[in-house]
């Protein structure tokens, strides 16, 4: 396998909020702009080098309202953070929601954002819900970003995935290095996602265009797994509440920051050194965060 890693510096992401589960899996789960710039504060002291925000209404419901986002960014920063903020853009799960709904959290200019491939069904507590993402879609949103200077996080669940990759990139609609999310273990609840395996993610990393960086993100208990052979084939990682809110099985974890450290942890015993954000900016193209948004 071709080396993946210039550099022994590992970017390390905490999404330490969900449109998914909430304070009744785990209580330390951040709802309000405050709680999630607390614990990405946290994250940030701990090594995390990008902040990957959900946010949700007064309500606790998820929300896709840009002012909510805007509101927790402005937080953020008031601490002296300068994390690399990156927002979802997924559709909030409540009724009425659509891929247009969640896109609107690039109206705030982020750094980053998400951008999923293809198409998701997700099924949650009997019901299904389609998030249908067509090409010309995907397409527009990239176009849009680059205009923005926002840097798309390419979010791939499955191989088929990887060729709307492909389509940006071959259309110019995707600044080098390209940065993709390899999800796996969302198979029970995405009916579009592949259960984790080493062979799978291999053989996506094979897959990916020259120029290509990853990030790995494993659902609940292939957190731990999935990170760590990232790490080991020369990838990156993301971890929190998001993707799992337990430590170990059976135990759920204290706070984002605890899933944060032992990554870090992991990481120095295997030789890798956890990025800052500037260093993760210069690795992924980014320009360097104004002094004045510091």
């Amino acid at each position: 396998m071709k080396e993946m890693r210039t550099s022994e510096r590992l970017i390390i992401t905490v999404s330490p909020s969900s449109n998914f589960q909430g304070k009744e899996a785990n209580p330390a789960l951040p709802y309000s702009p405050q709680e999630i710039a607390d614990t990405v504060y946290e994250c940030w002291n701990e090594g995390a080098a990008i902040a990957h925000i959900h946010c949700r209404d007064a309500q606790g419901a998820p929300s896709n309202n840009p002012e909510v986002f805007r509101e927790a960014d402005r937080l953020i920063r008031e601490k002296g953070c300068d994390i690399i903020i990156q927002h979802s853009t997924a559709p909030g799960m409540k009724p009425g929601t659509t891929i247009d709904d969640g896109i609107r959290s690039i109206e705030t200019n982020p750094e980053m954002a998400s951008l999923s491939m293809g198409v998701g069904v997700l099924l949650r507590k009997g019901e299904t819900r389609i998030n249908c993402r067509p090409r010309h879609w995907i397409e527009d949103q990239a176009r849009t970003m680059m205009e923005r200077g926002i840097k798309p996080e390419l979010e791939v669940y499955n191989m088929v995935m990887m060729e709307d990759v492909y389509a940006l990139a071959e259309k110019g609609l995707l600044k080098k290095p390209y940065w993709m999310s390899f999800i796996m273990g969302m198979h029970r609840i995405n009916q579009n996602a592949i259960r984790f395996r080493p062979q799978a993610l291999v053989y996506q990393i094979e897959q990916m265009p020259p120029d290509s960086m990853f990030s790995m993100i494993g659902i609940g208990l292939d957190q731990l797994p999935a990170t760590t052979l990232s790490i080991l084939l020369g990838g990156h990682c993301r971890v929190g509440f998001e993707d799992n809110i337990h430590y170990r099985k059976g135990e759920l974890a204290k706070n984002n920051a605890q899933l944060v450290a032992r990554t870090v942890r992991i990481a120095k015993e295997l030789g890798s050194t956890p990025a800052t954000p500037d260093e993760a900016r210069q690795m992924l193209g980014i320009p360097p965060l104004a002094e004045s948004k510091r």
